[in-house]
């Protein structure tokens, strides 16, 4: 699925998709009440999603992923332009405390599957609230649906703040290490 690319189809899809949910709050509300990945697959709104995905990138999807994603979408108010990670390390409004807490954001990590693990379908739900309902669409759903090694190494620099400096800077890493150490 290609979703990195501006106007990929997928991203297109995806976007749409949010944005006609959004103005649909009775389908809405169906995705928001569901509290397992299972039960996201009998909503008509998730399989709207799936059934336009599996038109533009062919029928090798995973249908589980794409409805508990959907779920988790139908929780996300507004669309955000950085990234998921990034967002959940962003500083509470007036302290130094992240919206999401070292040890939480590590607890989000050690999960392997968003389609068939609902703790972790209800740990990303949690975490939307904890952002103001604000999170990147395709971000989020791309880190869902690709869940594994790579994504969750993304996600640390994201959250850490190490995405974009050199390896050389290491002073920055270390700060935030000891701050993260002194949280637990």
């Amino acid at each position: 699925m290609n979703l990195k690319e501006e106007n990929s189809e997928s991203r297109k899809v995806i976007l749409d998709w949010w944005n006609y949910l959004h103005t649909r709050n009775g389908q809405k509300a169906n995705l928001r009440r569901c509290t397992s990945p299972p039960e996201t697959v009998f909503i008509p709104s998730s399989q709207i999603l799936l059934s336009q995905l599996k038109k533009v990138e062919g029928e090798n999807l995973s249908s589980d992923k794409i409805c508990a994603i959907a779920g988790i979408l139908s929780h996300v108010k507004e669309n955000d332009t950085i990234s998921f990670a990034r967002k959940l390390s962003t500083k509470k409004s007036g302290s130094e405390q992240a919206l999401v807490s070292d040890i939480r954001f590590r607890r989000i990590l050690q999960y392997s599957n968003i389609a068939n693990d609902e703790l972790f379908y209800q740990k990303i739900i949690r975490v939307i609230h904890h952002i103001d309902f604000k999170a990147n669409i395709i971000d989020l759903f791309s880190s869902l649906y690709f869940w594994g090694d790579s994504v969750k190494k993304r996600w640390a620099y994201d959250y850490y703040g190490t995405s974009s400096k050199s390896e050389n800077d290491n002073e920055g890493l270390e700060n935030t290490i000891a701050q993260g150490a002194n949280n637990e």
